[in-house]
Formats: structure tokens, C-alpha cells, sequence
């Protein structure tokens, strides 16, 4: 495995070449369009997505039979915020820090697509434990139908049609 990082990797990619080692002094010598090539591949996650992922995994090694994989997601309890700041107000072993991101990453996970589409009327709801505390209403159920289609139209953005040109 090679010692270059990952921007040094697609910066040598981007020059043509299979794997030589590419140092950041030749990806500022490089080419504008390389450089741009380069950062595009590079692309980071905003910070306040790898937060609520970081906090989202940190609920899912905590509270394992509540927080699961997206196939498996069950719709929570109404007001698992309230008994979520209760338990880890308990819990001395987390730092103070990561409870925070546990908690702000809540709306995170219940507003993601794979949740909602789990939010369907009559189906169960669980605590913290895993343990059944009630159903979702038809109310509740149709609200989450609504909240994903507003997802989905807001990531569709429209696209740009060129303009008619006339012809004498």
C-alpha cells in the first residue's frame, strides 16, 4: 500500500499516471483543471453530517435495540428525546460531549428517509430499550408521508432548460 494520501493518489490519477509517488509541491505545480479535478474528488462531508452519522453510530452501540440499521428501523417512542437526555444524564462512562451529539443527532435520525418510510399507521413503538410503548396514529403516519415527499421535491431541483432560440 502506498504512503501517499488520498489526495496525492487522485492527484497522480488525474495526471495519467498508474501509481507514481506524487507529492503535494507536483499537485500545486499540476494544471488548474487537475487541481480542480482533485478537490472535487476529494469532496468532504459538511461537518454537521459527520457529526449526526458520528452521533447516530454512538446511539446505535448505546441503545442497540432501539437505534438500528436502516432495514430494521422501528418508529420511537413520542418524547424518546426527554427519556434520552434522562438516561444519559445516568450514565457517568460517556463524555459529555458525545451525549450532546447523541441528543442533536436524534432529529438527525428520525427525519431520515429510511425512518419515515418505517412510520407507517399501526405500527409499534419503542423505547429505549426496544420495549413496545404504543402504535403510530393515521395522523402520524400521514405526516411522515408528507414530510418525505417534501424531502424528495426539495432534492429534485428543476432543471435548467436552454432557451428557445427563434429563427427568422
Amino acid at each position: 500500500m502506498s504512503n501517499l494520501t488520498l489526495k496525492e493518489q487522485l492527484a497522480a490519477l488525474a495526471l495519467g499516471s498508474p501509481t507514481p509517488p506524487v507529492s503535494s509541491e507536483t499537485i500545486k505545480k499540476a494544471p488548474q483543471k487537475i487541481q480542480v479535478q482533485v478537490k472535487n474528488a476529494v469532496k468532504q462531508k459538511p461537518a454537521w453530517l459527520e457529526h449526526a452519522q458520528y452521533g447516530v453510530e454512538l446511539l446505535k452501540a448505546h441503545f442497540p435495540t432501539c437505534f438500528k440499521e436502516m432495514q430494521a428501523i422501528q418508529p420511537l417512542k413520542i418524547g424518546i428525546k426527554q427519556d434520552l437526555v434522562i438516561r444519559l444524564g445516568s450514565i457517568e462512562n460517556i463524555v459529555l460531549n458525545d451525549k450532546a451529539c447523541m441528543v442533536s443527532s436524534l432529529s438527525y435520525y428520525v427525519s431520515s428517509p429510511s425512518y419515515l418510510k418505517n412510520v407507517i399507521e399501526g405500527a409499534t413503538r419503542i423505547d429505549l430499550d426496544g420495549k413496545p410503548v404504543g402504535v403510530v396514529s393515521a395522523e402520524e403516519a400521514q405526516y411522515s408521508v408528507e414530510s418525505r415527499q417534501a424531502k424528495l421535491q426539495k432534492k429534485a431541483k428543476p432543471r435548467k432548460q436552454a432557451p428557445a432560440t427563434k429563427t427568422a
